[in-house]
């Protein structure tokens, strides 16, 4: 079930990815910490959530990061955030201090000029090439050393071609680092085709599949050489019947994420529900939300869902999870 929200901490970062989708929302404020925890709590009582994951921008330049993942931490709220790497190593140790259970690094390119590709890039060669490696070096000291901190994985969106990102299949390989390939929304067809050609390459067998219920996200496992496993994050279509039944986008076969799950941004703060349309329904006030159409259906969604995990008796630690 969509247990976890996504939180959009802020809209500024130091990269220009050309498939970046900043959350819906390229203008959001920094959002207010106080606030947020205060609508977690809410979230964690009407819909369960137990899990928060910070995004932004990039959330490592959100100046009360510590304050918020120790607040709500005390919440009993499982705490993640994806970065770009690029921030002193000290940060790491403090991160898992105030309570950080996972990160995800969004690792797109380990080659430099493939890198300044994805970035869209407007300076002169050399100083692209310069700023290029000294991006991936950071990057990849940090995620070497969070390894060994904390639950650490690479988030590596896939666009019209696959040499880079086949590099950062053989990195993660070779280090033992977990891998979720994620096609490019902007390029969907395109995308998918590229991440085929890889896996096909390569060799990947396909292991297992992982359904999120009541959201759009599914997972395909494989594995490299009978011994690493990664996994290929996907779409399918699942939509609210309240918020996605008439809408224009989807109708014209252009909505390539569907009903995905929640996202948090803003100051004041509000919901939103949809990647591509703004306005209610598909951004609300908070208050507003909890009392939609969308809040009503969700809720009764996971009302049942959730008997049905706990009456049939599917899978004990689900049952446990379930009940917190």
């Amino acid at each position: 079930m969509p247990r976890s929200i996504r939180v959009k901490l802020n809209s500024t970062c130091q990269y220009n990815c050309r498939f970046c989708h900043q959350e819906g929302n390229s203008t959001a404020r920094e959002v207010d910490q106080d606030e947020v925890v205060s609508c977690l709590k809410k979230f964690k009582k009407e819909l369960f959530v137990y899990r928060v994951h910070y995004t932004g921008g990039e959330p490592t330049l959100y100046k009360n990061l510590l304050s918020l993942i120790k607040k709500t931490k005390k919440l009993g709220i499982i705490n993640s955030i994806t970065s770009n790497g690029q921030f002193d190593s000290g940060l790491l140790s403090k991160l898992k201090k105030a309570g950080l259970d996972s990160i995800n690094f969004s690792i797109h390119s380990l080659e430099k000029f493939s890198f300044l590709k994805l970035q869209n890039y407007k300076m002169s060669i050399s100083d692209g090439v310069a700023w290029a490696q000294k991006c991936i070096d950071l990057a990849v000291g940090n995620i070497i050393s969070a390894d060994k901190l904390i639950s650490t994985k690479i988030n590596c969106v896939v666009g019209d071609e696959f040499s880079s990102a086949e590099e950062v299949l053989l990195f993660c390989s070779k280090n033992n680092i977990k891998l979720r390939f994620l096609n490019d929304l902007s390029s969907n067809e395109k995308s998918l085709h590229a991440i085929n050609l890889i896996l096909k390459k390569n060799g990947a067998n396909l292991i297992g599949h992982e359904i999120t219920l009541i959201s759009s996200s599914h997972r395909l496992d494989y594995q490299l050489n009978k011994k690493y496993n990664f996994g290929v994050k996907c779409i399918r279509n699942f939509y609210l019947k309240s918020l996605c039944d008439d809408c224009p986008i989807r109708k014209a076969g252009k909505c390539y994420e569907g009903f995905y799950g929640i996202r948090l941004e803003g100051n004041p703060l509000k919901v939103r529900l949809c990647l591509y349309r703004n306005g209610a329904p598909f951004v609300q006030d908070v208050q507003d939300f909890f009392k939609s159409e969308q809040y009503k259906e969700l809720k009764n969604d996971i009302k049942n869902v959730r008997q049905y995990l706990l009456k049939d008796d599917i899978i004990e630690e689900q049952k446990i999870n379930l009940k917190k």
